[in-house]
């Protein structure tokens, strides 16, 4: 018997907080009890505002683009509660449906007619101590402007190869299609166990890399060479020093997002290559 939906809505948008207030209206209508987000309730003056990282529901609904649905897959309690994404923001590859598309999508979904589509997150380790998890990828810059890395990778224990370069971007497949695509990494589909590793203004000829994510992948940085920034899916986690390590695999949590009849993979290379939708 379906309980409980969480409605999250990104902030300091009168747009997306009207549209979150005719969904709020419109699952209550159904007989359901909805629990705003505190902010969303706060801003549109609901009562019942809850902490993200405290609300217990059946489905998530979140209202903006794919930075609310990141925040949402970090910060919910729990991995196995389901995520509708609304998007509201410019291409929202993580979101399953526009405003427009609210009513029917959810009508479809609280009689069964819908798909759960998993995505795997990467965990992200300091000298072997978990700082994170990422649904999309983890970002390593200089933390000097206009200085490079000294990058020194090794794979399953073995040294693959030393690089320079301003930065680097692991990725899971899901995040193959943001910024690790933009840096001129390959799209990888979604059921791939597999990591991205793209390589920011390098000055070897290797751009990227694809690698298995069960063969605990390390990053080192190497003298002479600058410390890190650490970020997960666009915030800052932790700073590097020469000499640390980083290290990355596939995490044992996952994402689970509402869909109707196509693919994370399908999305994104429609909104990658509009000409595709022509197919």
């Amino acid at each position: 018997m379906l309980k409980k939906i969480g409605v999250v809505a990104k902030k300091d948008s009168k747009e997306i907080a009207a549209v979150g207030k005719r969904v709020y209206e419109f699952i209550r209508k159904h007989g359901l009890q909805v629990v705003p987000e505190e902010a969303f309730a706060r801003s549109s003056r609901l009562s019942g505002g809850t902490p993200l990282g405290k609300i217990k529901a059946d489905l998530i609904v979140a209202l903006g683009g794919d930075g609310t649905v990141l925040k949402v897959a970090r910060e919910m309690s729990s991995q196995d509660t389901p995520i509708l994404g609304v998007n509201m923001g410019k291409r929202g590859y993580l979101t399953g449906i526009g405003p427009e598309s609210f009513e029917n999508a959810f009508s479809k979904w609280i009689t069964g007619e819908f798909q759960l589509e998993k995505l795997w997150k990467v965990s992200v380790l300091l000298n072997n101590r978990l700082v994170g998890e990422g649904l999309n990828e983890a970002l390593m810059t200089a933390t000097v402007p206009a200085k490079m890395l000294r990058l020194e990778i090794s794979l399953g224990g073995e040294n693959l190869f030393a690089a320079r370069a301003d930065g680097l971007i692991v990725a899971t497949p899901t995040g193959s299609t943001a910024h690790s695509f933009s840096a001129g990494g390959p799209v990888l589909e979604t059921s791939l166990t597999d990591l991205v590793l793209s390589f920011l203004a390098p000055l070897q000829p290797v751009r990227s890399l694809v690698v298995p994510s069960d063969r605990n992948l390390r990053v080192k940085l190497g003298k002479p060479g600058q410390g890190a920034n650490l970020s997960i899916d666009g915030r800052l986690e932790r700073k590097v020093g020469l000499g640390q390590s980083v290290s990355f695999r596939k995490s044992s949590n996952s994402v689970f997002f509402v869909r109707f009849g196509d693919s994370f993979l399908q999305r994104s290379l429609r909104r990658l290559s509009p000409e595709s939708e022509a197919i």
